[in-house]
């Protein structure tokens, strides 16, 4: 308890002291010149907004100052000292020598740069930057209630964007993906922005980061048509080709909009001669062509025979 007495007793007078004998010292000892390294920062100069650097070049390099404690402390804690690494000359890759002459330092500190301790040259691979357009691709899953149905593809907007880097990362790059998104029980139309997939390639930049996406979600309807003309094409010159029979009936299912505007005559059935022709089987099936964003079921027939009559000259 005594000890404790002492020791706490006056304890700000005390620290005071201390205080004021470590800051003599301190004063004292930085009115010394010695030699010291410190890292600092490495500024890339003269690249040109068409260029980029594309291998790793180090942060920092180490230099050998020589001056005053308290100068040598003030280039410590500031901010604004940098080596200005210039590459104005630099094409593919170039050795750079570091020299002390590149060194950004304030003139109000009084110091004296010695050398360059490490690195002694840098690395430094330079290319040019290009662009070029890319389709953008969903990634969204989508899904209806029952009776509803998706018409047509999903919309982007913009569908494509512009991606800028070297030509040896850009070759990799074919599209940007939107982010994996899934809408479940749409009745409705569908608009939604979306953010789009860093890419995986450094070095590479998109000019845009998201798009828009819609989708047209109508209710489901069917539609029946019958007596559509089933054709041939290429048919041999020679011959006049009869189809048997001649047409076919199918039911359209898609979204009331569409389905509404559709006739007969928007719907193409026919049969290649030249892909047909070497087959071993007497009958085939038909091609069936339907507007987008509609769907076809229940053909009937399935399958029809030709027959050739020679043409009279």
């Amino acid at each position: 308890m005594k000890i404790n007495k002492i020791i706490f007793n006056n304890i700000k007078y005390k620290l005071t002291v201390i205080f004021l004998a470590v800051l003599v010292w301190f004063f004292v000892k930085t009115e010394d010149n010695y030699r010291h390294v410190i890292k600092i920062p490495i500024r890339v100069t003269n690249l040109g907004d068409d260029r980029i650097i594309t291998n790793q070049i180090p942060r920092q390099v180490k230099v050998a100052f020589w001056g005053k404690g308290r100068s040598l402390f003030s280039i410590l804690i500031r901010k604004d000292l940098a080596y200005l690494l210039d590459v104005a000359k630099a094409n593919n890759s170039s050795q750079i020598t570091l020299d002390k002459s590149h060194i950004l330092l304030p003139r109000k500190i009084d110091v004296d740069i010695l050398n360059v301790v490490e690195p002694k040259a840098v690395e430094v691979v330079v290319e040019k930057l290009h662009s070029k357009k890319v389709p953008v691709q969903s990634r969204c899953e989508l899904e209806t209630v029952p009776g509803y149905t998706i018409v047509g593809d999903i919309q982007l907007k913009p569908d494509s964007v512009i991606i800028t880097g070297p030509i040896s990362a850009l070759k990799q790059v074919e599209s940007v993906i939107t982010k994996q998104r899934t809408f479940k029980k749409l009745k409705a139309d569908l608009e939604k922005e979306l953010p789009l997939m860093p890419l995986d390639q450094r070095y590479v930049t998109v000019d845009i980061k998201r798009v828009r996406i819609f989708v047209d979600v109508q209710k489901l309807m069917e539609k029946p048509f019958a007596e559509i003309p089933v054709k041939l094409i290429n048919a041999p010159e020679k011959y006049e080709a009869i189809v048997i029979p001649s047409t076919l009936s199918l039911v359209l299912e898609g979204g009331t909009d569409v389905l509404l505007n559709i006739t007969k005559d928007d719907i193409n059935a026919f049969l290649d001669y030249e892909k047909i022709k070497l087959s071993q089987e007497k009958d085939h099936p038909a091609y069936i062509i339907v507007p987008s964003g509609v769907r076809y079921r229940d053909v009937k027939p399935t399958r029809f025979r030709l027959q050739f009559i020679k043409r009279n000259r």
